[in-house]
């Protein structure tokens, strides 16, 4: 989606399903996850997760091309440093991580764990979220990582699938924990955002 209206058309979309679920599904504030007891657990933990993801992310990308994976250096274009700045302040965390995590743990959470248990409602919202990642994993593959549909591409893709999924489990316990997505939200915004230093520096 064009960059000039990726946000607002995110957010627009969150708008509609945020009345939707407020109207429809009757949830209240805090079963969309703004309960705000716990919120400093949770933006701790967030800060945690975040910073045990990048260290195994740093590891495989550099352990990768030892096992004879080759990564062409990615393509990734910042622009210019206004662009660069709107994508990392605004961009990744409002139009990405609060976009997804309203959506999947708060809107499709709330609902779900209103009718099914705890250990269906994380699987079904990861497998969500796992499908959801399907086509920009793809993107990410072929465009940023310049791999093709091999053995090894196909290997990448499928990693970056499941790691979503495993990444929607862990953000459904500190959404379910907390009571609340603000660590969830946190955490999803500073993975993207680190994510792309850190691919950026290490190919440079």
């Amino acid at each position: 989606m064009h960059t000039r209206i990726y946000v607002p058309a995110n957010l627009f979309v969150l708008f509609i399903l945020f009345i939707f679920a407020r109207k429809v599904y009757n949830l209240d504030l805090k079963e969309l996850g703004y309960d705000t007891k716990n919120i400093s657990r949770s933006i701790f933990t967030g800060f945690s997760f975040t910073f045990i993801v990048i260290s195994v992310f740093i590891i495989l990308l550099l352990i990768i091309p030892r096992i004879g994976i080759i990564i062409k250096p990615p393509r990734i274009e910042f622009g210019t440093l206004s662009e660069l700045i709107f994508r990392v302040l605004v961009r990744i965390p409002i139009g990405t991580a609060f976009f997804e995590e309203n959506h999947f743990r708060g809107i499709s959470y709330g609902y779900l764990i209103k009718r099914f248990s705890l250990k269906k409602t994380i699987i079904i919202t990861s497998i969500l979220f796992a499908i959801w990642h399907i086509v920009p994993g793809l993107k990410v593959l072929t465009s940023n990582f310049q791999m093709g549909f091999d053995v090894h591409g196909l290997l990448m893709w499928s990693g970056g699938v499941l790691g979503a999924f495993f990444a929607g489990i862990f953000f459904a316990f500190l959404r379910y924990h907390s009571r609340n997505i603000t660590g969830c939200i946190l955490c999803h915004a500073l993975i993207n955002d680190l994510s792309l230093f850190v691919i950026y520096y290490l190919w440079k």
